[in-house]
C-alpha cells in the first residue's frame, strides 16, 4: 500500500466484457472516504482559526470611540503633554466624539486588543495622548479618557 492507503498496483476500474473488476472500485471508495475526512478536518481548522483571526481584528485604541473618564468639570485640553502646559480648550463632561490622534508613549495593540477593559484602562492610566474634539486640538492624560 503506498501512504494514503491505496494499494500500491490497483489495477483501477477495468471492463471487461460486460464483467466490472470491484477492486478497483473499492480502494477508490476508501481514498474518496479517506479524503472528505481530511476536508471535513481542514474545513474545521479553516473555521477555527478564521474566528480567531476575527477576534485580532478588533479596534485599536486610535479607532475607539472616547469619552470623559470621571471628570465632572470636563477635561482640560492643554497645549503640551504636561501638567503646567497652557489650557487650549475643555472637553466637557460625558462628551462624546473624541478622536485620540496619538499617545507617549505608545500603546502595545497587542495588550489592548487582547487585555480586556481592565488592561485598556491601565494603558490610559500611563500615557498622554493628543485628541481633537469639537475642531480643536490639544493634549490630555490618558486617565481622563474612557473608551466606549
Amino acid at each position: 500500500m503506498n501512504r494514503i492507503g491505496v494499494p500500491a498496483r490497483d489495477p483501477g476500474v477495468s471492463i471487461r466484457g460486460t464483467e466490472i473488476d470491484m477492486t478497483g472500485l473499492h480502494s477508490l471508495k476508501r481514498l474518496i472516504l479517506r479524503l472528505l475526512a481530511v476536508a471535513a478536518v481542514g474545513a474545521g481548522l479553516a473555521v477555527a482559526f478564521g474566528q480567531a483571526g476575527a477576534r485580532a481584528q478588533t479596534l485599536s485604541p486610535y479607532d475607539t470611540a472616547y469619552t470623559t473618564f470621571k471628570a465632572p468639570d470636563g477635561v482640560a485640553m492643554r497645549s503640551a503633554m504636561q501638567d503646567g502646559a497652557s489650557v487650549v480648550g475643555t472637553i466637557p463632561p460625558d462628551a462624546t466624539g473624541i478622536v485620540l490622534r496619538w499617545c507617549r508613549p505608545e500603546f502595545n495593540f497587542g495588550d489592548w486588543q487582547f487585555g480586556g477593559a481592565r488592561a485598556q484602562r491601565q494603558a490610559l492610566d500611563a500615557r498622554w495622548c493628543e485628541v481633537s474634539y469639537n475642531g480643536k486640538v490639544g493634549n490630555v492624560q490618558g486617565r481622563m479618557l474612557a473608551p466606549k
